[in-house]
């Protein structure tokens, strides 16, 4: 399957469906870099609520990467 037949098949999927590719993909990624495990489980472990982004934040600072 090419890229722009997988690019066809997302775009076709439910919000809730591109969420779970997207989580997916994200594991994938980063799967193998103990580093960002420790910061990405160190800020789940973060209780101070100031530091919490909103849903719309969180998407805000995907777009600029």
């Amino acid at each position: 399957m090419s890229l722009e037949q997988l690019k066809r098949e997302v775009a076709a999927l439910t919000k809730e469906q591109q969420g779970e590719l997207i989580s997916y993909a994200l594991q994938l990624r980063y799967s193998g870099d103990a580093e960002f495990r420790s910061e990405v489980t160190e800020r789940l472990n973060d209780s101070d609520k100031s530091h919490w982004l909103t849903p719309k934040e969180f998407e805000s600072r995907l777009d600029r990467t």
